[in-house]
């Protein structure tokens, strides 16, 4: 992440600084940056289950105190579903429980899909008695 950011600061076109009042930033190098670490976060809590807050700030170019900020920010916008464990520092995910009406939908199209390989097989099996 760290090179990254040098390599958009130091490019003449990607690292395009705007000015506001008095403040400076680079609009892609931030975007990338919000992207890169969403990213991240997503694969790693996918492998892990409980996930140190320092190894994560570590991984995501972020002081503790911001990583704990950037999370607490992605659990109360609902991107993710997790809590945090001041005690521990970790971040505990939540187990992705599939939601009933989607449950109800692919139990729908797999009966779907068996009533039609019945009935195929009924029609066959009364074609044939029938040539008999």
């Amino acid at each position: 992440m760290r090179e990254c950011e040098e390599v958009i600061l130091n490019d003449p076109f990607l690292g395009k600084r705007v000015e506001e009042s008095n403040f400076s930033t680079v609009p892609l190098r931030d975007e990338f940056l919000e992207n890169a670490r969403l990213f991240i976060f997503e694969t790693y809590c996918r492998i892990h289950q409980r996930i140190d807050m320092g190894v994560l700030a570590e991984k995501l170019n972020l002081n503790y105190e911001e990583a704990e900020r950037w999370i607490v920010n992605l659990i109360r916008g609902s991107k993710l579903d997790a809590k945090i464990d001041s005690e521990t520092g970790t971040v505990i995910m939540e187990p992705n429980r599939p939601n009933v009406y989607e449950q109800l939908i692919d139990h729908t199209k797999a009966l779907n899909g068996r009533t039609y390989k019945l009935v195929t097989q009924l029609l066959e099996q009364a074609q044939a008695q029938a040539a008999r």
